[in-house]
């Protein structure tokens, strides 16, 4: 891939989802937004318009990618080639850090329609305007918060370059897996699962990769051989097992110098990428390719963490670290996943509540099989969106809030079938009444029109048909028994007065008792449709 190919596809994926609501004061924009502030004070203070951003991604699962480095080592012009931009996140020609605290791009990458990557630069570590302690908030909430950690540093991997890393040391020691448990408790592997992908960017690299026998290397090799342990140097030692047990999937990259002259560096944003040395564009190329290979979803605990999770995560984190302490990420990712517990089953019964509306109470009175089905379908499709995130079923929290979920749903379910009995009893009783008069007692009230029973009964079939056909729902046997038969009595009766059939008195009765048995016949079946739609729902 060429930079003009990699920075239209940054670009054509900008795009990202935008908010439902055409008058959301808030949308996403290719700008730098402040995610996380620390005061003078040493205070970390989550910003509320990120917050709020990051929100509009709840059904996408993210990647996060943070950079972090010492100062004024071209950490931010690293993340505007990822965006294909040559301006984005801010690049000065001082000694002073541009970045303060800690920033997103307001514009998420779109990788997939439910999966987006957002990017994090960072304050650069080890300036004289911030302590070690401001460097180490600064550190630890990149790492913790991101899914791919970028180190980017100058020059080799040599002694300085490992003690620069001495950060890592300290968050090993003082960050949590539990609230228990750090590494005095046991060893840097056991916090792997919930640390980033780690990335070593080499800058103004300019050493050939080779062994100590001359023989080519690759860039992750040339990583691996600088962290092996190394006689003499007992506390870089530390750091190397540290960085060893902290970041099992690691890998480093080299760029070289983007250009020669001096005043050029100082000025390396303005100037127009293609005059950049070549070398270092195509370092820069394979950079990008690498990363966006490399990306995947963050994930805590098997469950993937999504926009308004990661708010969460920051704000926890912030609140541990103001309260004079390290970040317990498994009380952090169980406040989160309770968070995301709640906004997904709350979405999840809006979901079945308007598939609900849109699919049954737009049409009642339903048939009660037909509508079973419905709601069967709208559970699965809740349920598929409240599991979206990740998480497990044999989760004792996961578990609270499915039940919670059901109960909500079945309770829904309940007001659809009250709704929909009611309105087929409105429907049977009235359409049950005008077939009567249309097609019985127009005729009973023409004398003569009958010649006998049988006629009466052949035009009670065809109402019976036609009712059937017309009518649906749970009124629709009840209304049978309390309608039809009832008139199927009368207009008999009325009849057999009619035509002084008294010398057929034995056939009156005959009729009559034949409607009975017909009548109970038919509602013992239909009691056991009824009996076994019961049962059906019990598994619904």
């Amino acid at each position: 891939l060429g930079q003009d190919r990699l920075g239209a596809f940054c670009q054509a994926s900008l795009s990202g989802p935008m908010p439902h609501d055409d008058d959301a004061p808030l949308t996403f924009k290719s700008e730098p937004v402040l995610l996380v502030a620390i005061d003078e004070d040493g205070k970390c203070r989550v910003k509320s318009k990120a917050c709020k951003l990051l929100s509009l991604l709840e059904n996408s699962k993210l990647a996060v990618v943070g950079v972090a480095g010492l100062y004024r080592t071209g950490k931010s012009f690293l993340l505007n080639r990822l965006l294909g931009l040559q301006e984005g996140f801010e690049i000065g020609p001082t000694v002073n850090p541009c970045t303060k605290g800690l920033w997103i791009w307001g514009q998420p990458v779109e990788l997939a329609p439910d999966y987006h990557c957002v990017f994090l630069d960072t304050e650069g570590l080890g300036s004289t305007q911030r302590t070690s302690s401001c460097d180490m908030q600064i550190f630890s909430l990149c790492i913790l918060l991101s899914s791919l950690f970028v180190y980017n540093s100058m020059g080799a991997i040599d002694e300085m370059a490992i003690e620069d890393l001495h950060l890592v040391l300290h968050l090993a020691r003082h960050i949590h897996q539990r609230s228990n448990t750090g590494l005095e408790d046991g060893a840097p592997s056991d916090l792997c699962d919930y640390l980033p992908d780690f990335l070593w960017v080499l800058r103004d690299f300019h050493l050939k990769l080779q062994d100590a026998s001359g023989r080519p290397m690759t860039s992750k090799e040339y990583l691996e051989k600088a962290l092996e342990p190394a006689s003499g140097q007992e506390k870089q030692n530390k750091l190397r097992e540290v960085i060893r047990g902290l970041f099992s999937e690691r890998d480093c990259m080299t760029i070289a110098r983007p250009c020669t002259e001096e005043e050029d560096l100082r000025r390396v944003n303005e100037l127009p990428y293609e005059s950049l040395r070549p070398q270092f564009r195509s370092d820069v190329e394979n950079f990008t390719r690498r990363v966006y290979k490399s990306l995947r979803p963050k994930r805590l605990d098997r469950a993937t963490v999504t926009g308004p999770m990661l708010v969460h995560l920051a704000q926890e984190y912030c609140k541990a670290i103001n309260d004079g302490g390290m970040p317990a990420i498994k009380s952090a990712w169980t406040y989160a996943i309770q968070a995301q517990l709640r906004s997904s089953c709350r979405e999840a019964v809006q979901l079945y509540r308007a598939r609900m509306n849109d699919k049954a109470m737009h049409n009642l009175p339903m048939d009660e099989d037909e509508l079973r089905a419905v709601h069967k379908a709208a559970k699965a499709e809740a349920l598929d969106l409240f599991f979206g995130p990740g998480f497990r079923e044999d989760d004792a929290e996961c578990r609270d809030y499915r039940t919670e979920l059901n109960r909500r749903m079945r309770q829904l379910y309940d007001h659809v079938k009250g709704e929909n009995s009611g309105h087929s009893h409105v429907q049977c009783e009235e359409i049950a009444e005008a077939l009567y008069r249309k097609h019985i007692e127009v005729k009973l009230n023409v004398r003569g029109t009958y010649e006998g029973v049988e006629q009466l009964m052949a035009d009670w079939d065809e109402v019976r048909r036609i009712y059937h056909e017309r009518t649906s729902g749970p009124g629709q046997a009840e209304v049978m028994s309390s309608v039809i038969l009832k008139r199927m009595t009368e207009s008999v009766n009325r009849l057999c007065d009619q035509k002084k059939l008294d010398e057929k008195a034995h056939e009156r009765s005959c009729t009559l008792g034949a409607i009975y048995d017909g009548a109970v016949a038919y509602f013992s079946g239909v009691a056991a449709k009824a009996k076994l739609s019961a049962a059906e729902e019990e598994d619904c």
